[in-house]
């Protein structure tokens, strides 16, 4: 039966399954499919699909190498052996052509910058590299370029807009002295003689004996733009971007001070942003500034408590620390660092942001500041800064009610962030009120608002006047700031509640007053100001149209004398005028108090037409009485 069927099969020439019958002549080499190449089985040869893989389903499809396209083994083999031949091109550069001609855009601003003349060039390498922002315990980061951490480097300091190295040293020395009398209300902390010696030397720009290149490129930026050249007003973006390239970059550099250098810079960028309405730029300064000090331990000099090094970076896997100060002025200036930054950092989360998120990384869980309060710079010069000397919570038993124990009374730099304290703190609480408080947020509340009123009544009576001074001494200015802040925080405090409770009105009304008033002293004769004052005489100005709408709303519902001590609304607007001429007189050379377009008042009130920021503010709320 078996021969029949054999023999049956064979003269029909059909298989059982009524297909064609191979042959058992086996294929040519290469012929069978990749399938069965790679089991190293019998192929049938079959196309498209041969026996073996219609019999037993791979996952692989059934492909021939030998096909009309190429096969997806085929494209795998070929990507391999291109990836192998640019590997050997990146490892022997030299002894291979490039694949890939990349066009430089900017060779003829090389070709130019060839031409300046020479850098100067540091003789040793830099004794430590910064940690990488990519990982916080490996000397090797993920750097798409593949690039060691250490490879990078500072920006040259010859990279500028205009192709130059930096001004001519009799223009330095007029932007310095331009900028440098006013330097300490935009922020500058360190010593000014000093920094003017050492900015004037006769060596090159980033030179470690003269200030790093950001900090110069920054102060030289003031000095445009305070100064009243219309020539140098027109480069004055040409300053600005190459302070923010320096900035970006000089902490990469090797320059001995370039942590501190930079945390001044830092500094300076976010006053003049603020002071220019760029705000967006002003916060993420202040940010990159308080990451920096806390980064660096600034808020740990002297601290009472014990606290391991700060590591600053690592170097062939052995952490590296911030060098110690040397002198007592360069620990003094690292002390102001961080007082001057806490400063910042307090008026700007005041003025940009709502009373709900004024709170920032100064203030989170498990940062504990422990700086002493910082005294005047030239104080340190004369050893006021004792070895003794230590701090403990310093900012929070300042809020506990604990009295400093310095012996000659605070310093004006220790009045001025007290004051900022007591402005954040009470713009913080305004934001954590809400009427349907429960009984026991409402006690706590209640507690905590008593706490602060205390702290600013307080330190009010302790401040010096401002009237012991001459109106051009630059002491006025600084006390016109402690003044105001610490008047805008009784504002800030009470501003919720003046319309339910007179004494509180009271409050908001005596210290927008003393806001507007300055002391008394002429403002045209005072100088520049820190940007902030034009927010605190937005928020007096505020409370005056306030006050006037709520005695016309009361008159027209209950036509009664003014009663004894209330201020008249003729007295009111009296105020309010000499808050706008405030601002009036700001805004002409302050952006921040500068308005996009002009407002006229479409009230009784007879004024011109006065631009500025706050002025709209303060003209569209007056307007809506």
């Amino acid at each position: 039966m078996l021969a029949d069927n054999s023999s049956s099969t064979g003269s029909s020439g059909r298989s059982p399954a009524g297909g064609p019958i191979r042959t058992t002549k086996p294929l040519k080499r290469g012929k069978a499919c990749m399938n069965c190449r790679f089991l190293k089985i019998k192929c049938d040869g079959v196309k498209p699909v041969c026996g073996p893989c219609r019999r037993h389903p791979k996952e692989d499809e059934c492909e021939y190498a030998d096909g009309p396209g190429r096969s997806r083994t085929k494209a795998l083999e070929e990507q391999v052996s291109r990836l192998e031949a640019r590997l050997q091109e990146l490892e022997n550069p030299d002894a291979t052509t490039p694949s890939v001609k990349l066009h430089d855009p900017y060779a003829q601003y090389h070709e130019r910058m060839s031409k300046t003349p020479p850098l100067f060039i540091p003789p040793d390498p830099a004794p430590f590299a910064p940690l990488s922002p990519f990982s916080p315990t490996s000397t090797s980061s993920s750097l798409p370029s593949g690039r060691h951490w250490n490879t990078f480097s500072a920006l040259k300091p010859t990279t500028e807009p205009t192709g130059t190295e930096e001004p001519s040293h009799l223009l330095i020395q007029n932007l310095l002295d331009k900028f440098l009398p006013h330097g300490a209300e935009f922020g500058f902390f360190l010593h000014s003689s000093t920094f003017r010696t050492n900015a004037l030397l006769h060596l090159p720009f980033g030179h470690p004996s003269r200030p790093t290149p950001a900090l110069l490129s920054v102060v030289y930026l003031w000095g445009v733009h305070l100064g009243p050249s219309e020539a140098l007003l027109l480069e004055e973006h040409a300053f600005l971007t190459r302070a923010v390239q320096h900035v970006s970059t000089d902490l990469l550099g090797t320059h001995p001070n370039r942590v501190l250098h930079t945390l001044q810079a830092q500094v300076l960028l976010a006053y003049y942003f603020f002071r220019t309405g760029r705000f967006l730029e002003a916060k993420w300064q202040t940010g990159a500034a308080v990451s920096l000090t806390l980064g660096s331990g600034f808020h740990k000099i002297r601290s009472a408590n014990t606290s391991t090094p700060v590591t600053l970076g690592l170097t062939h896997d052995a952490p590296v620390y911030l060098d110690p100060p040397q002198t007592n002025l360069e620990e003094g200036e690292r002390i102001n660092a961080f007082w001057a930054v806490f400063v910042l950092h307090k008026i700007i989360t005041v003025a940009l942001e709502p009373p709900s998120n004024v709170c920032g990384a100064l203030e989170a869980p498990g940062i504990q500041i422990d700086v002493p309060w910082p005294l005047e710079v030239n104080s340190y010069l004369d050893g006021m800064l004792s070895p003794e000397t230590r701090g403990n919570a310093t900012v929070r038993s300042f809020l506990g009610g604990v009295q400093s124990s310095s012996t000659g009374g605070d310093s004006t730099s220790t009045l001025v962030a007290k004051a900022s304290i007591l402005f954040h703190r009470a713009a913080h609480l305004t934001g954590q009120w809400t009427p349907n408080m429960q009984q026991r947020e409402f006690q706590a509340f209640a507690a905590a608002f008593q706490t602060v009123n205390r702290l600013i009544e307080t330190f009010r009576s302790h401040l010096p006047p401002i009237t012991k001074h001459e109106a051009n001494d630059p002491a006025v200015r600084t006390l016109i700031l402690i003044h105001g802040l610490t008047d805008a925080a009784s504002i800030k405090l009470h501003g919720i509640f003046a319309y339910a409770d007179s004494a509180s009105k009271q409050h908001c009304l005596t210290a927008a007053r003393n806001v507007i008033q300055c002391g008394g002293v002429n403002l045209t004769e005072v100088g520049y100001l820190n940007p902030i004052m034009g927010t605190l005489w937005m928020t007096a100005c505020h409370v005056f149209i306030d006050e006037v709408s709520r005695l016309r709303l009361h008159q027209a519902s209950w036509p009664e004398p003014a009663t004894a001590g209330e201020l008249t609304e003729e007295e009111l607007m009296e105020h309010l005028r000499n808050g706008l001429n405030a601002l009036s007189l700001y805004s002409e050379d302050n952006v921040l108090t500068r308005e996009f377009y002009v407002i006229q008042f479409k009230t009784a009130l007879l004024i011109e037409e006065i631009p500025g920021y706050q002025l709209t503010k303060v003209q569209e709320a007056f307007s809506a009485i």
